[in-house]
């Protein structure tokens, strides 16, 4: 039996997702509705309140914009609780995660993204695609989103996307979604995930295949969340749910690193305030051991306009 938490906000969502799940789910189920339309709540505090709320062992937390279209899914959700060890199950997600602010889909140099789903994007965005993405029936921006480097059924993630996130209540026993660090809607999936990961295994499925009818969006608000999760589990950070080779860790922390930079400098954040986040999460044992690392380096002492100039004429001697 299944407990189905949705954060409500949208009308014409819920009575599409309801209709869906009902006729797709084939197995015994709650659906338990935070109502939200007058945002009352932030995630954190709808989940929980959805966890306190539930009726059955597996808790399926769940955006409304999403359709199933795997019959019978509630029963494999079910085989895979089967296994004690498992605590979360998804159907995108990664199997790596840095010490700098970061979203599950970061770096792909050591973070394997494990998806299986079809994604809707924005009007004029381009996604970094799968390997095996392909475009879906003819929808506009609209495709089949398939990665997954074992072939096996389900792989081990560190962090699964918060559209669809099953778990086991034995797995939130000592975990709950963090209302005194975090208030808004970003980070709720990685941060319960890196909670659970610290008893239980976090898996992506590929036996269950949804519709995601919209793309999560990288602003501001989601950038000070990353921060403070960053610095929530500073002390233990990087988290790799696969075997890595060491010496390639500190490069992919400050490919990472990079490309969150980027991102907030294309949201208008001050240079200088860019180079305090530098200084903050790069590891200056390592600067000089990839390129990115030295851009970063060259980045907090000199600003990003003069670093370009000292950058370019050293990067043929790094790789």
């Amino acid at each position: 039996m299944v407990s189905i938490v949705i954060c409500h906000r949208d009308k014409k969502l819920l009575t599409q997702f309801k209709k869906n799940v009902k006729e797709t789910i084939g197995s015994p189920f709650e659906f338990v509705i935070i109502d939200n339309k007058a945002n009352d709540y932030n995630i954190f505090q709808a989940y929980n309140l959805g966890i306190e709320q539930s009726q059955f062992d597996i808790i399926c937390f769940s955006h409304e914009d999403i359709i199933f279209h795997t019959q019978d899914w509630g029963k494999k959700v079910k085989k895979h609780f089967e296994d004690e060890n498992t605590g979360m199950i998804g159907v995108v997600g990664g199997n790596a995660f840095p010490n700098c602010p970061s979203p599950w889909w970061n770096s792909n140099y050591l973070n394997d993204h494990l998806i299986h789903n079809i994604q809707h994007w924005k009007d004029g965005f381009t996604p970094q695609q799968s390997v095996n993405s392909q475009p879906y029936n003819n929808i506009k921006n609209c495709t089949l989103e398939y990665h997954n480097p074992t072939g096996e059924n389900r792989i081990k993630a560190v962090a699964i996307d918060g559209f669809l996130m099953c778990a086991h209540k034995r797995a939130l026993k000592k975990c709950k979604f963090d209302e005194k660090t975090f208030n808004g809607f970003h980070c709720y999936d990685t941060d319960i995930c890196l909670q659970v990961g610290q008893t239980h295994n976090i898996y992506v499925v590929y036996d269950i295949l949804i519709e995601h009818l919209s793309m999560g969006s990288v602003a501001r608000e989601w950038a000070k969340a990353a921060e403070a999760l960053a610095d929530k589990w500073k002390d233990q950070l990087p988290f790799f749910a696969k075997e890595v080779d060491a010496q390639k860790i500190p490069r992919y922390q400050a490919k990472c690193l990079l490309t969150y930079c980027y991102w907030i400098k294309g949201m208008d954040m001050p240079d200088h305030e860019i180079k305090e986040i530098i200084r903050k999460y790069l590891n200056l044992n390592h600067r000089f051991v990839s390129q990115e690392s030295l851009l970063l380096w060259l980045w907090s002492k000199l600003g990003y306009k003069l670093a370009r100039i000292p950058y370019r004429l050293s990067k043929n001697l790094i790789n």
